[in-house]
This record gives C-alpha cells, sequence and structure tokens, in this order.
C-alpha cells in the first residue's frame, strides 16, 4: 500500500498533502519548460480571485526564465 493511501486511510491529512505536494512536483519536472505556466494557471483555478492586482501564482511567473530558474 502506497504512503499516501496509509495516510489516508489513518487520516493523517498533513501526511497526504506532502505526497501529494512531492507528486505535483516530481510531474512538474518532467514537464517542458514552457509548459510549467500552463500547470500554474490549471492550479490557480478558475475562481482564483486577484488579491492587489495579482493571482496567487504570478509572482512565480514572473521570476521564471525560460528553463524555470530564477533570473
Amino acid at each position: 500500500m502506497s504512503t499516501l493511501a496509509v495516510a489516508i486511510e489513518r487520516k493523517q491529512w498533513e501526511l497526504a498533502s506532502l505526497c501529494l505536494l512531492v507528486g505535483v512536483v516530481e510531474a512538474a519536472a518532467a514537464l517542458p519548460p514552457d509548459a510549467v505556466e500552463g500547470l500554474l494557471e490549471v492550479l490557480e483555478g478558475e475562481d482564483a480571485q486577484p488579491r492587489g492586482g495579482t493571482r496567487p501564482f504570478d509572482r512565480l511567473r514572473a521570476g521564471r526564465t525560460g528553463r524555470g530558474r530564477r533570473r
């Protein structure tokens, strides 16, 4: 049984969320550099409300170069 499945079965929500986060990070690392922006938009969701003129992931996008590294 996977760590995620055990965490869910035992209702260890922090561990379950960490397992999911690791999965998202691994999936993002396997994406081509130009696909990361699209992934961030999907994760942001349709209901994201701009705060102070920016969306939650705008700061991440602004600091990225074509290879996903900080400038």
